[in-house]
């Protein structure tokens, strides 16, 4: 409960109980939650503290209002800085933003190249590919979805296991000795989400979903391996 001798203002006091609550998964996002009146009765404030400290929570990202509706706990984002291919990794973006990041293998098969990844790889074409689907989260909500096509012949006995929950650039870094070079560029574009799409980052058909293409390569313009994101909007910004 609040402490009313505390030095501490008591909207701050409130803050941290309901900043807690939504850590714990008390308060899930999406979730509404419990009306100004409601939350000044259950902690014995004034209306005026409660909605300075919904206002504020609003403003620090952890709350949204919809007119008409009530208030809602609003899903985390996760910012991440881009600067040519010195942008912060995906684990490293959700430690910064006091997330918890995970990754999920949800496929991983050998395939044919096809004229795209054929022409950048420069493959022939009798080459193979391992194509490479996970799922990252933060604090368990579906992020992003990231498609990876890697030359077989430069990652042999590629383990999709080792990327299950574990960091895929330190994999390769570790195993393949790969550096990338910040000649790599990248291209991002906007999309609706396609029904498959949407159930696979738990959203809703036709929400906004950015779609990030990266084409990477080692410092001796050597190329690597091609990757697409489709990122959640409503769940995650880059900043140039």
């Amino acid at each position: 409960m609040l402490n009313k001798n505390s030095i501490q203002p008591l909207y701050k006091q409130l803050m941290d109980i309901i900043t807690q609550q939504i850590k714990n998964g008390t308060y899930k996002p999406g979730e509404k939650i419990p009306p100004e009146p409601e939350l000044a009765d259950l902690y014995h404030v004034s209306r005026i503290t409660v909605r300075r400290t919904v206002e504020e929570l609003c403003t620090q990202g952890y709350l949204i209002k919809h007119q008409g509706k009530g208030t809602f706990v609003k899903s985390p984002m996760i910012f991440r800085k881009f600067e040519s291919q010195k942008n912060m990794s995906f684990s490293e973006s959700c430690r910064q933003n006091d997330r918890i990041p995970e990754s999920h293998v949800l496929s991983f098969c050998k395939k044919p190249a096809t004229s795209v990844t054929s022409d950048f790889l420069q493959l022939t074409s009798d080459e193979e590919v391992f194509f490479l689907e996970r799922l990252l989260l933060a604090d368990s909500i579906p992020v992003i979805d990231v498609h990876t096509w890697l030359p077989t012949r430069l990652f042999p006995d590629f383990d999709p296991n080792a990327v299950e929950n574990g960091s895929f650039f330190e994999y390769i870094k570790n195993t393949y000795r790969c550096t990338i070079a910040e000649s790599s560029r990248s291209t991002i574009s906007v999309t609706a989400a396609s029904p498959d799409m949407a159930k696979t980052l738990c959203l809703s058909s036709g929400d906004p979903v950015l779609i990030l293409d990266s084409y990477m390569e080692a410092p001796d313009g050597k190329p690597l391996y091609i990757s697409r994101e489709y990122i959640a909007g409503s769940r995650y910004t880059i900043s140039f």
